[in-house]
């Protein structure tokens, strides 16, 4: 069985299956290897984590077959040179290179996210998103053709979306730099010479014959591809495109290099002038107003919600999410009151639709304005914080419900708190025992009832201990706490994709569409 193309993979990273005779490193040069992530024709992709920062980094070796084969060895070596000239964020990111005893590696960012081609087969995105994306692979060009560099490959499945919404572009496999020796390299010696979709008529008619524009060419499928929202797969028809943008496409996919943009200085010129002047609200169909609304909404939650977790000195924390089709309101956040105490928390409106979105923006604002004013302390409790919530709630013009998990460390006293309220599952692991126990706290949804009294559940909380906090209900708590025993001695960011993958794997249902968040809390110190 052969693993799904990447654009069909969720964000959250899954181990590749292993071929018969071959194991797994536990190094590659200085950094720790937790997984392979997937397996090229010429190269192996691991998970790794970075010594000093325990960052999560993608380690890329070169398949041991080709170890003796000097071109292929040279190739691999200069895709790393390439990586390392460029320092942008849209391009993927170099943390290192060299030899191990394995052969050689290249370590680079980790990029969460999914590729531009599952964007453009299962989203439907507006006009002014579709060039905003555009504009920054334009950017990532600009920065890669300033540095002498043409990709070569430049398609949907190499440009990957965050989770932020950023771009991203990857794989510089066959790239080379404009002004090298022209000669036969170890990629057309195996046939690997692009992708033909997306290559422009030098590229294919030789493939040393490439310049900037060729790059352009690739750039301008792209364009066409996310305006008419499906796959080319090489065939265009302008005339489905809007007249004033037509133009623009036209030129970038301009059979003759001589016709073509020759410099993608002017096509970001051409598309920012084509944004500013107005013409967009010419051309963009009537169903844009409603997919702005929907990416505004998207938007405020990706800058509403923390994008990483945060480095405490006696913590190491994962997060996992997997994003409900258009679901919205659902929120999570995270708190560090002092070097003691800290508090982590989920939170979601009743309401799903969009306007669930605001008001899980307005309570956002609400804790957050809260845990500000009067921070827990020591003797924490989720009681207090709780009733608060609910009493600000009831008397709130806007009379929303809301579910929400929330849980308090304290490491002074060793203790935790935690509360349930419509919401979410605790999971604590001791290190010493390696049990794991469900920590049980249901209370009814926020904004209901006036008179009501809430519990919570509290703990010791001891170091080498493992939190896992998920955003929903266990519906098979055994075999939910068999996946957390399996994932207790990798890092805390590797066990929450992997748990979160696998629960949502096995113990959901594939019509539940609901967003899931997990946090993975180890306690260092």
């Amino acid at each position: 069985m052969t693993a799904d193309p990447f654009y069909k993979q969720s964000t959250l990273p899954e181990a590749a299956s292993f071929e018969k005779g071959m194991t797994l490193p536990e190094m590659v040069g200085p950094y720790k290897i937790e997984g392979l992530l997937s397996k090229g024709s010429m190269s192996l992709l691991y998970l790794g984590i970075h010594p000093e920062t325990k960052q999560t980094l993608a380690i890329k070796v070169l398949s041991p077959q080709f170890i003796d084969h000097q071109e292929m060895v040279n190739q691999f070596i200069q895709e790393a040179e390439i990586i390392g000239l460029t320092d942008h964020p849209n391009i993927v990111k170099l943390f290192g290179q060299g030899r191990w005893e394995g052969g050689l590696y290249i370590a680079m960012e980790f990029i969460q996210g999914i590729s531009l081609r599952q964007f453009i087969i299962q989203q439907s995105l507006s006009l002014r998103r579709s060039l905003d994306i555009v504009l920054q692979v334009s950017y990532a060009l600009f920065h890669l053709h300033t540095h002498g560099v043409v990709h070569r490959d430049l398609k949907p499945e190499n440009i990957i979306i965050t989770e932020n919404g950023q771009v991203k572009v990857i794989d510089f496999g066959i790239a080379q730099l404009h002004e090298e020796e022209k000669k036969t390299r170890p990629h057309e010696e195996f046939g690997i010479l692009g992708t033909p979709d997306y290559m422009s008529p030098e590229q294919k008619e030789n493939p040393q014959k490439v310049s900037y524009s060729s790059d352009i060419y690739s750039l301008g499928i792209i364009t066409y591809e996310l305006i008419i929202g499906k796959l080319s797969y090489g065939v265009v028809h302008l005339s489905l495109l809007p007249k004033q943008l037509r133009k623009i496409v036209e030129k970038t996919i301009a059979l003759s290099q001589e016709a073509r943009y020759h410099d993608i200085v002017d096509v970001i010129a051409d598309i920012t002038n084509y944004l500013r002047s107005g013409a967009i609200d010419k051309d963009k169909p009537g169903s844009d107003q409603w997919k702005e609304l929907l990416e505004l909404v998207q938007k405020t939650e990706q800058i509403l919600t923390p994008a990483c977790a945060p480095e405490w000195p006696s913590l190491e924390i994962g997060i996992a999410k997997i994003k409900g089709a258009q679901e919205f309101g659902s929120y999570y956040d995270l708190f560090s009151f002092s070097n003691t105490t800290y508090g982590f928390i989920f939170f979601e409106s009743t309401s799903s639709d969009v306007d669930g979105g605001f008001y899980g923006a307005v309570l956002r604002g609400i804790i957050r304005t809260l845990f500000e004013t009067t921070p827990p302390t020591s003797g924490i409790s989720c009681l207090d914080l709780v009733q608060k919530i609910n009493h600000i709630l009831l008397k709130d013009p806007m009379k929303q419900r809301f579910r929400l998990a929330l849980l308090l460390l304290d490491s002074w006293n060793n203790r935790l708190s935690y509360i349930s309220c419509g919401m979410g599952t605790l999971f604590l692991a001791h290190q010493e025992s390696q049990e794991i126990r469900i920590l049980n706290s249901q209370n009814p949804v926020l904004g209901a009832h006036n008179s009501i009294d809430f519990f919570e559940t509290t703990d010791n909380w001891e170091i080498g201990d493992t939190l896992i906090m998920y955003s929903a209900d266990a519906l098979n708590p055994s075999v939910f706490s068999s996946i957390i025993s399996e994932n207790l001695s990798v890092s805390p960011q590797r066990g929450a994709d992997t748990i979160l993958k696998k629960v949502t794997s096995s113990l959901i249902s594939p019509s539940e569409k609901k967003t899931k968040t997990l946090f993975n809390i180890q306690r260092i110190a």
